[in-house]
């Protein structure tokens, strides 16, 4: 019984080294070419007549990334008002030493201002001087002046 055991367990062995070897010899080779069909088919549109292997170019599961829209371009940007529109008129400029600051006048009240000040949104006083009130309007300099003496 022992001997009849042995040989089947060396026989199982040898049996299972065997098919471990052409398992390896199946993994280490190259890949066999694909075969083309194209002298076995007639030429036709869907198939180049060239002999060439057919393409598969399927469409993208989920879609294509679309790229995006052109956009018409921006609208120019009107130029700005005058200054003088905003209803800011220049009343006085007071100096003392190097400190410098203008009186405006405006429909809503009289306004105090030295450089560095906000005017409005968007507009900042840059400098005062004998000229007059520069102002920063849009990165743009803009200068308030005296009115022009009337007569």
């Amino acid at each position: 019984m022992r001997a009849l055991a042995l040989t089947l367990m060396l026989a199982c062995l040898a049996l299972a080294g065997w098919t471990g070897h052409r398992l390896w010899q199946r993994v280490s080779q190259p890949p066999a070419p694909a075969l083309s069909l194209t002298a076995a088919m007639p030429a036709t549109e869907a198939t180049p007549a060239t002999g060439g292997a057919i393409s598969r170019n399927w469409p993208a599961l989920f879609g294509t990334a679309a790229a995006p829209e052109p956009q018409p371009p921006a609208p120019p940007t009107p130029p700005m008002p005058p200054i003088e529109s905003l209803g800011y008129r220049l009343k006085g400029v007071v100096s003392a030493g190097t400190a410098h600051w203008a009186i405006l006048t405006h429909p809503t009240g009289d306004v105090i201002l030295k450089p560095g000040d906000t005017l409005t949104d968007g507009i900042t006083v840059e400098a005062i001087d004998e000229q007059g009130l520069w102002l920063s309007r849009g990165g743009e300099r803009v200068l308030l002046g005296f009115d022009p003496p009337e007569g």
